[in-house]
């Protein structure tokens, strides 16, 4: 049995990018599917906004949970625009190419250093994931999957993750990201409990 391990996330969060990373090497050990739900900072912390400076505390709290990690990447000094991206995201989601569109967008914003805000770079992945190019950005223009960002906004609200990323064990929100080895330990007794309960 594999087990569904809700993730809230925004593809701004340099934490996220380091929790994509070590969730993608957990999934080929575990028997585990995680389930990617984008929301906004800017829908979370409202004195956020995109193209904002980071603060040089924040860049540095990141830069140690980087290196604690062992994974080398350089935050952005800059919020990135998420919004497209994340709606962009449900809409790979329903045409089932999310996987290869999640780790175009992450390794295009944190590896490449490309502005993922931009329109016609997402539809550059959408399309290579199989998408049609102009469809999905008529979409996302539209915005078809508003109501299923701020739906995602609900539930992580109703589960307090208040930070990025929050992985939801059951009812227990896990905020932040931590070594392999740890987060390897918690998914394995989380997989421990769904699997000793009745039913399972």
């Amino acid at each position: 049995m594999r087990v569904v391990i809700p993730i809230f996330f925004d593809y701004s969060s340099t934490l996220c990018y380091i929790a994509w990373r070590i969730t993608a090497q957990l999934r080929s050990e575990l028997p585990i599917d995680p389930l990617w739900k984008g929301v906004p900072i800017t829908m979370r912390n409202k004195r956020v906004h995109a193209g904002m400076s980071i603060s040089e505390s924040d860049l540095i709290k990141v830069r140690s949970v980087a290196a604690e990690v062992g994974i080398a990447v350089e935050p952005p000094s800059r919020w990135l625009d998420s919004g497209a991206a994340l709606q962009g995201a449900e809409l790979a989601r329903r045409a089932g190419a999310f996987d290869s569109y999640h780790e175009a967008v992450f390794r295009a914003a944190f590896e490449h250093r490309l502005d993922i805000g931009k329109l016609e770079l997402l539809q550059q992945i959408a399309e290579r994931a199989g998408m049609d190019p102009v469809a999905f950005a008529a979409e996302i223009e539209g915005g078809s999957m508003a109501a299923q960002i701020a739906e995602n906004k609900r539930e992580a609200d109703e589960f307090s993750a208040i930070g990025y990323p929050t992985f939801l064990l059951g009812d227990f929100p896990l905020i932040g990201i931590q070594p392999i080895d740890t987060m390897r330990l918690l998914f394995e007794r989380f997989i421990a409990l769904r699997t000793e309960e009745p039913g399972a």
